[in-house]
């Protein structure tokens, strides 16, 4: 599950920025995770309360907040949500639902992939840009 992973990297980084700035705590850290990543936010809230278990991050409340994703076209300037990217990779991959219901987008594992698996749904062009919702940062921590 890469939600561990990703809360183990939070944890070290702010650690790192605790250590860099003085500071003996941390109140409240804000996490803002882009919706590409389908986060299981129940997941990595533990994996972050676990990690954080012993440190000066201990205790600290988490606020996650998701962002969506948005795509646009560099050759036509359409733009597109992920829901549409995500129908798009099933209907030409065949993605299919595991018999637990759940269906894992090959995005979420590599969001970089999303040049080499998507289309423009307007003209076709692989030429686009993911403007928002890829990436998972620390967007406000109160110290």
């Amino acid at each position: 599950m890469h939600e561990w992973s990703l809360a183990d990297a939070v944890v070290r980084s702010l650690l790192r920025f605790m250590a860099s700035e003085g500071l003996d705590s941390i109140e409240e850290v804000e996490i803002t995770w882009g919706e590409i990543l389908e986060l299981d936010t129940d997941i990595f809230e533990r994996a972050f309360h676990e990690l954080s278990r012993g440190t000066p991050l201990e205790g600290a409340k988490l606020v996650l907040r998701e962002e969506k994703a948005h795509f646009r076209c560099n050759s036509c300037g359409a733009e597109w949500d992920f829901k549409t990217a995500d129908e798009m990779l099933s209907r030409e991959f065949e993605i299919m639902e595991e018999p637990t219901g759940v269906r894992e987008n090959p995005l979420h594992f590599l969001p970089d992939l999303a040049r080499t698996l998507l289309r423009c749904p307007r003209c076709g062009s692989r030429d686009f840009d993911l403007i928002d919702g890829k990436d998972l940062r620390v967007s406000r921590v109160v110290a």
